[in-house]
């Protein structure tokens, strides 16, 4: 699963460069802003938005996971929905484009 996800995140976000940290995967978009990581137990995979506080979430999909990151808990065999997935991803590579963000690139 966490192979599939990593491809998802590479079709959404093709400029998503890779880091390790903390032993997971962690997605930086093409600012070298660290966006997305995947953390996998046994039984699901979170798959974690770093900067969630800045995406917008109208639905209230994302969940808690610590400040300021949030997550969807993928589950084996249950369906997700890839159409919401995709766009909290291309918010993501969006993220340091102003100069006026609040969020600079990793030091």
């Amino acid at each position: 699963m966490l192979e599939e996800l990593r491809g998802f995140v590479h079709a959404t976000m093709p400029e998503a460069t890779e880091d390790m940290q903390y032993g997971a995967p962690v997605f930086l978009n093409a600012h070298g802003i660290p966006v997305i990581y995947l953390f996998g137990s046994k039984k699901h995979v979170n798959f974690g938005f770093l900067k969630s506080m800045e995406l917008s979430d109208p639905d209230g999909i994302l969940k808690r996971s610590g400040k300021p990151s949030k997550h969807i808990r993928v589950l084996p065999g249950k369906p997700i929905n890839t159409a919401k997935l995709i766009k909290f991803v291309r918010q993501c590579g969006s993220l340091g484009l102003g100069t006026d963000s609040p969020i600079g690139p990793m030091k």
